[in-house]
């Protein structure tokens, strides 16, 4: 009856044993598959844009860095 309601207290091994009652209990792993998580896909496409924007953000403060050390020492 929790089940039914929606309770979020329910247990996943009800949840398991209800898809095995039913037939479906094979989508249990399409559900836990990463393939098939696409918030954390986009989580993941996120952190490698960040880390990209980073990592160049940095490489042009070194270049620019270089940059005016290597005038420094010619003048």
């Amino acid at each position: 009856m929790r089940l039914e309601a929606g309770e979020p207290g329910v247990g996943m091994g009800i949840y398991a044993s209800a898809l095995w009652l039913i037939g479906r209990d094979g989508a249990l792993a399409d559900l836990a598959s990463p393939e098939a998580d696409a918030g954390a896909l986009e989580l993941d496409v996120r952190e490698a844009v960040a880390l990209g924007k980073a990592r160049a953000k940095a490489s042009s403060a070194t270049r620019i860095e270089r940059r005016e050390v290597k005038v420094g020492s010619n003048g």
